[in-house]
């Protein structure tokens, strides 16, 4: 199954190579045809889905584990624009705080168990506490002038 998880990122390598050694065959040699390509992601967000996948399927699907990975420079966002922008009127510390606490999150701080898997408490400030209509309650809190 390994094999077949990963195949999209050498077969967009194979596809370059073929594509770009028509202009020089030396392309034929370097990864991705000697494009510079970009790949987007954040790996603290959900993995690939890998239909009837073992757990080891799922991590064999990300990038990090193609052969194509050697050939990856790595480069990290420092500042987190979509937290910055919020149009929501809330103050700056809690905005850092906030931001702190999802890091923490995802560069794994939290005690986990033999599986991998860690419990999270999540703020009461960030809980939908009407259970009478949820859905009403946070499309309010979401957008606060929409009529």
């Amino acid at each position: 199954m390994r094999d077949r998880a990963i195949n999209g990122f050498e077969a967009v390598d194979r596809s370059m190579r073929d594509i770009m050694s028509k202009n020089d065959p030396l392309n034929e040699f370097r990864p991705f045809g000697g494009m510079t390509t970009i790949f987007g992601g954040d790996f603290r967000q959900i993995l690939h889905v890998v239909r009837k996948g073992s757990r080891q399927d799922i991590v064999y699907a990300s990038i990090n584990s193609s052969t194509m990975w050697a050939y990856c420079n790595v480069l990290r966002l420092t500042a987190n624009m979509r937290l910055g922008a919020s149009s929501v009127p809330i103050g700056q510390e809690e905005i850092a705080n906030f931001d702190k606490w999802i890091l923490s999150i995802g560069d794994g701080n939290y005690a986990s168990d033999e599986n991998g898997e860690m419990k999270v408490e999540i703020p009461k400030d960030l809980l939908i506490s009407d259970t009478t209509n949820p859905l009403m309650s946070l499309t309010d809190f979401v957008y606060p002038d929409f009529n």
